[in-house]
C-alpha cells in the first residue's frame, strides 16, 4: 500500500503534462502561422524556429513516456518514483536545451540593437549568466543520470543555481530590452511610433514574468521538496511546462510583427480619413459671411 499521498507525487507529474501538452499545441499552431505569415524570413530564422519545435517535440515524446512509465508500466507500485526512469531526466536536458537556446536568441538581438560601443557591455553579463545556466544544468542532468542520490545535498545546491542563473538571465534579458526601446521612444517622435515601441516593452515585460516567474517556482519547489518533503514531485509538473512557455515566448515575439505592422497601417489610415473629412469639411462653409450665396 502506498504511503505517500498520490496527489502530490503522480497526480503532480500527471497535471504538468496535461498542461504541457496543452501549451505543445500552441507550439505547433504557433510555429504552423509562423511559416504561412513569413516566408520572407531569413534562413537561419526559419531554421531555428525548426529546431525549437523539433526539441519541444521530443520533449513531449520524452515527457509521455516518463508519464506511461509512472502511471501504466508500475502500475499499483508503492513507491515507482523513487527509482526515476530515464525518459524523465532526458526530458529535464530537453528543457534546459530549449531554455538556452531561447535566451541566446533574444540575446542576439540585444546585441544588434546596442551601439557598437555597448555591445558587449550589454551582452556579456547576460552570455555569463546563460553560460551558468547551462553549465550548472548539465552538471545537474548528469548527477541526476549517475542516479547517485546520496549527495542529495549537493544536487539541491545544483539544481538551485541551475534555476537562479536562468532567473536572472531572463530579468537582464527583460531589462536590456526595455531600456533599449525606450531609448528609442525618446528619438521618435511620432505618436505612433511611440505607442507602438510601447506596446513592444509591454510584450518583453510579459514574457520575463512568465518565463522568470515560473522558473522562481521551479527553484523554490526543489528547495522545499528537499528540505520540507521528499515525497512531492510538483517541481516535474512544473519543469514540464517551463520549455513550453520559452519556445511560445520566442514564437509570439515572431509572430506579432504582422499584427503590430497592421495596426500601425490601420492607425495611419483611419488618421488619413480624419485629416481628409477635416480639410474637406473646412473648405465646404468658409467661415467669413460674404462668400455665401445671397437669398433671393
Amino acid at each position: 500500500m502506498a504511503t505517500a499521498d498520490l496527489s502530490n507525487t503522480l497526480g503532480a507529474e500527471f497535471i504538468g503534462g496535461m498542461i504541457s501538452a496543452i501549451l505543445y499545441g500552441i507550439t505547433t499552431l504557433q510555429t504552423y502561422l509562423y511559416f504561412m505569415n513569413y516566408p520572407d524570413d531569413g534562413v537561419a530564422v526559419k531554421l531555428f524556429v525548426m529546431i525549437i519545435w523539433i526539441l519541444d517535440t521530443v520533449h513531449v515524446s520524452f515527457m509521455c513516456h516518463a508519464l506511461y512509465y509512472y502511471l501504466v508500466s508500475n502500475y499499483g507500485v508503492a513507491s515507482p518514483w523513487v527509482d526515476n526512469v530515464w525518459s524523465l531526466y532526458a526530458s529535464i536536458t530537453v528543457n534546459l536545451c530549449i531554455a538556452c537556446l531561447v535566451q541566446t536568441f533574444f540575446t542576439v538581438k540585444i546585441f544588434y540593437l546596442c551601439h557598437r560601443r555597448l555591445r558587449w557591455l550589454v551582452t556579456i553579463p547576460i552570455i555569463v549568466t546563460i553560460l551558468a545556466h547551462l553549465g550548472f544544468g548539465t552538471v545537474t542532468v548528469t548527477f541526476l543520470f549517475s542516479k547517485t542520490f546520496s549527495a542529495s545535498s549537493q544536487l539541491t545546491l545544483y539544481s538551485v543555481t541551475t534555476g537562479a542563473a536562468n532567473v536572472m538571465s531572463d530579468v537582464l534579458i527583460t531589462i536590456a530590452l526595455c531600456v533599449l526601446l525606450r531609448k528609442y521612444v525618446s528619438y521618435v517622435v511620432c505618436s505612433r511610433a511611440k505607442r507602438l515601441i510601447n506596446t513592444l516593452i509591454i510584450y518583453t515585460i510579459d514574457r520575463c514574468l512568465l518565463t522568470s516567474f515560473t522558473g522562481s517556482l521551479v527553484t523554490i519547489a526543489e528547495v522545499v521538496m528537499s528540505h520540507v518533503d521528499s515525497n512531492t514531485s510538483w517541481y516535474v509538473a512544473i519543469d514540464f511546462i517551463l520549455s513550453k512557455l520559452y519556445a511560445n515566448s520566442l514564437l509570439a515575439s515572431l509572430n506579432t510583427r504582422n499584427y503590430l505592422r497592421s495596426r500601425e497601417s490601420v492607425e495611419q489610415a483611419v488618421f488619413n480619413v480624419n485629416t481628409i473629412q477635416f480639410a474637406s469639411s473646412s473648405n465646404s462653409w468658409p467661415p467669413d459671411n460674404t462668400s455665401r450665396p445671397e437669398s433671393v
